[in-house]
């Protein structure tokens, strides 16, 4: 894939509706999903009348579908909570795809899923817990932003959110926060890792629809290592998990992020795991190697158990 385009990525690669079908399939369960007013789909995983619930934004740069593997990750999140007798499901958010849907359309379908959970779905705030990889914890983070800071777009009106309050938990799986390609840990990794400064420089002009380093489009939404630790204080939610492996481009950037969070937020809110011989998206790589759960790493691990421990 180091050397393909977006839109020969999304010729190769299923949409992540068919992603979502062929993990139910393999595990003989019926497919069933959201549909919003404006035709974005949320696809459960689990029962759809749960109390709590974990919304998951997947990864890929904005530009690649979910694989199977990442909603088959998220199946077993919800097998470790319903064998904690807990009465969670998730809900998989199949948002649209740049370049074709530039941001910010998808902080646009993420708010409009949360409207939908908290008004239609009647689940509270304390029972919702958010969950991203990569580009989907860059949405993560966006979205929580957007929460506590409206944005501010005319172009695309992104609802707002109002909560009786915050969100139970937030995972933030190899947190895409930053475009910038400069960090040693490109180059110290570089030959150890799936995230390539290519790739880097590709997906984000995709989503962004200009040319990188993209100044004049960067905001704290897009890129949550530029806003200032202040900008996290208040955020509403009550703790955060934010994971990485030590053989990623992206990790020590990630440290840095880590910090300035724990500083604005809190550092008694904010847990940070970053282990020793793991890559970029640990848990899905997992899956694509045909490790069996019992092989998984220890990211996958503490992620469920902590998952299982705040719903």
């Amino acid at each position: 894939m180091r050397r393909t385009s977006v839109r020969q990525q999304h010729f190769l690669l299923p949409p992540t509706d068919e992603a979502y079908a062929a993990a139910c399939k393999a595990r003989d369960v019926k497919p069933q999903s959201e549909i919003l007013e404006d035709g974005t789909r949320a696809h459960w995983i689990g029962d759809p009348k749960a109390e709590k619930l974990v919304m998951n934004f997947h990864g890929g740069g904005y530009c690649v579908p979910s694989s199977p593997e990442m909603v088959e990750f998220m199946f077993q999140v919800v097998d470790v909570l319903q064998r904690a007798g807990k009465n969670a499901a998730c809900l998989f958010l199949s948002y649209d795809l740049a370049p074709a849907a530039p941001y910010p359309r998808q902080l646009q379908q993420a708010a409009m899923l949360l409207n939908h959970v908290l008004n239609n779905l009647k689940i509270s705030p304390n029972n919702i817990l958010l969950t991203g990889d990569s580009a989907g914890a860059n949405l993560a983070l966006s979205l929580l932003s957007h929460i506590s800071h409206p944005h501010p777009s005319t172009t695309l009106p992104i609802p707002r959110i109002t909560l009786s309050s915050p969100l139970r938990g937030a995972v933030l799986i190899s947190p895409w926060i930053s475009f910038d390609l400069s960090a040693d840990s490109f180059k110290r990794n570089a030959w150890k890792d799936c995230i390539t400064v290519e790739a880097g420089k590709q997906w984000s002009s995709a989503f962004m629809a200009c040319p990188w380093p993209h100044t004049e489009a960067s905001d704290f939404y897009n890129q949550a290592y530029t806003a200032p630790d202040e900008w996290w204080k208040g955020l509403q939610v009550q703790e955060m998990l934010v994971t990485a492996g030590e053989e990623e481009a992206l990790v020590d950037g990630i440290k840095e992020f880590v910090e300035k969070l724990k500083t604005g937020f809190g550092g008694d809110n904010v847990e940070f795991l970053c282990v020793e011989g793991e890559y970029h998206d640990q848990p899905s790589l997992d899956l694509q190697l045909g490790f069996k759960e019992r092989d998984e790493g220890l990211q996958a691990r503490e992620i469920k158990r902590w998952i299982s421990s705040k719903l």
